[in-house]
């Protein structure tokens, strides 16, 4: 089968909206993970059609800020039985109302996987709940492995980027754009950051010479 779009024969979507909606409908609040944006989009598009009623709103991080905090408060209110969201509501919401996450296509890791998927139960003693949509043989095989690990309890290992200078780029644009800075202390700032924390005063001047030009 081919996931790509939503027409044709070899299309496993007509098979995926109806069990999506089924489980929406069966539960009180229910948070669906997707790993792009215009998905998200075309499926809460999608949910809606097929419920015939507005059941479903996309979040990800392209929506103003007020938009996404809209749709956080009609979730929290009980009015919105469903939000599709990007990794934009992976880290932050902490609604107990959410008695399923859904994923949609392979988290892509253990540590995703278990952080998206606790999403919901978020309360003391409550058991977290999610079921994973597979899209293709491949992704099958990976969301598999991802679940074996899961239960395991295999989180891969953390690793910090040192000094990821095209990160430090955009953070200086942002702080920048807001105020002035010193150099100094602008430094100091940025190695308050343990990414950051043996940063080379050449390297940052180096980024400062290639965005002043």
């Amino acid at each position: 089968v081919q996931g790509g779009g939503d027409a044709g024969a070899n299309s496993v979507w007509p098979a995926i909206y109806p069990q999506l909606l089924e489980l929406i409908e069966a539960h009180t609040t229910t948070l669906v993970f997707v790993n792009y944006r215009r998905l998200a989009e075309r499926l809460a598009l999608r949910l809606n059609e097929l419920a015939e009623r507005e059941i479903a709103r996309a979040h990800h991080g392209s929506l103003a800020r007020e938009t996404r905090q809209e749709v956080e408060e009609l979730l929290k209110s009980g009015q919105l039985p469903c939000l599709v969201a990007t990794s934009s509501l992976e880290l932050g919401i902490d609604m107990g109302s959410i008695d399923l996450v859904i994923q949609v296509e392979s988290p892509r890791s253990v540590a995703r996987g278990l952080q998206r998927i606790g999403r919901a139960g978020h309360t003391v003693g409550a058991v977290s709940r999610g079921r994973i949509f597979p899209k293709h043989r491949g992704d099958l095989v990976e969301s598999a492995v991802v679940v074996k690990r899961m239960y395991e309890g295999a989180v891969e290992d953390i690793r910090i980027p040192q000094n990821p200078l095209d990160v430090l780029a955009q953070q200086i644009v942002s702080m920048c754009s807001a105020e002035d800075w010193t150099v100094t202390d602008l430094e100091a700032l940025v190695r308050r950051a343990a990414p950051y924390r043996d940063l080379p005063r050449p390297q940052l001047e180096g980024v400062l010479d290639m965005l002043a030009g």
